[in-house]
């Protein structure tokens, strides 16, 4: 009976810290969309990606109304010429997202964090086969092409170098990409897969995986649309046009489609809640035999979430 009551009042005195314990710190919420239409360009159109960008913007600065929030826009929309066909923008433009840009303008959030801020980059775009992004060329003709029929390397922004430069915030950083092949971002180990094996377990591996003890390796957050070797798909019909990936992750915001508002709002928003709701409510299949009619999302693994709101 001794040894109960013991363990009561031990009980007692745990809960009783848990709820003193002080709330984590709110720090600063800065956000950078990235959004490339390629219009005007010598490569297939997207027609989703802008406004995945744009809507993306509007729910983060609705779910973070009581924070400091800062967000800043690159887009590569094309111009309507004097003709009526439509042009590449101007390389000069200084919201046109070339890698040049790019980089720039995380260098410039990544040096302006402290430990307790949030970074949030979003990426709505072509990948490359090695998970690279496409981005805007920085030249008036708008060719990814070269002569020889070549991709133009000088437009790629590669996970590598991209994961070394976020890799230096000293705060948290979370990527959200909608682009094929973007689970090149998501490092292989026992609590992250990035690929589908040929084998029927991969589900079942997949979500082992993620919710293993493990602690994630990762120096930041990733959200991917789809594994590092199938393609990201975005529906042919419909107004306005999203990725499926990215549809899905507004809806799981709480983001209303008609009216522009973020109208159901959490009291607690984590990465895996969010992640969960994508991957039930992704309006393309996340498995099947043929990949061109499926994508499975992916996401950084282990036993450590990110909090997005509370």
């Amino acid at each position: 009976m001794y040894r109960y009551t013991l363990l009561f009042l031990y009980l007692i005195l745990m809960l009783g810290c848990e709820l003193c314990y002080p709330s984590p710190t709110r720090g600063k919420v800065f956000h950078l969309g990235i959004g490339l239409s390629y219009a005007g360009t010598d490569v297939r159109v997207l027609r989703g990606t802008l406004n995945d960008a744009r809507e993306q913007r509007k729910a983060f600065s609705s779910l973070y109304t009581e924070r400091s929030f800062t967000s800043s826009m690159l887009l590569q929309e094309g111009l309507v010429c004097s003709d009526g066909s439509i042009g590449y923008d101007k390389a000069t433009n200084p919201s046109l997202p070339t890698k040049e840009r790019v980089l720039s303008a995380l260098e410039a959030l990544v040096e302006d964090m402290d430990q307790d801020d949030l970074l949030i980059v979003t990426y709505s775009g072509h990948g490359h086969t090695d998970g690279s992004w496409v981005l805007a060329p920085s030249y008036d003709d708008g060719k990814i092409f070269t002569d020889t029929g070549e991709l133009d390397e000088s437009v790629l922004l590669s996970v590598q170098e991209l994961s070394a430069l976020l890799g230096q915030a000293r705060g948290k950083v979370l990527l959200l990409i909608d682009s094929c092949y973007a689970g090149a971002f998501i490092t292989e180990s026992d609590a992250s897969l990035s690929a589908i094996p040929e084998n029927p377990d991969f589900l079942y591996k997949l979500y082992a995986a993620y919710f293993s003890k493990q602690e994630r390796e990762a120096p930041f957050f990733v959200m991917a649309a789809t594994t590092r070797d199938n393609t990201s798909k975005e529906p042919h019909y419909g107004s306005p046009i999203h990725g499926y990936f990215t549809q899905a992750l507004l809806e799981g915001l709480g983001w209303d489609e008609q009216q522009q508002l973020l109208v159901t709002r959490k009291e607690y928003l984590d990465l895996d809640k969010l992640y969960h709701f994508v991957c039930e409510h992704q309006k393309i299949p996340t498995e099947g035999e043929n990949p061109v009619f499926y994508q499975h999302p992916t996401i950084t693994g282990g036993a450590m979430s990110l909090v997005l709101d509370y």
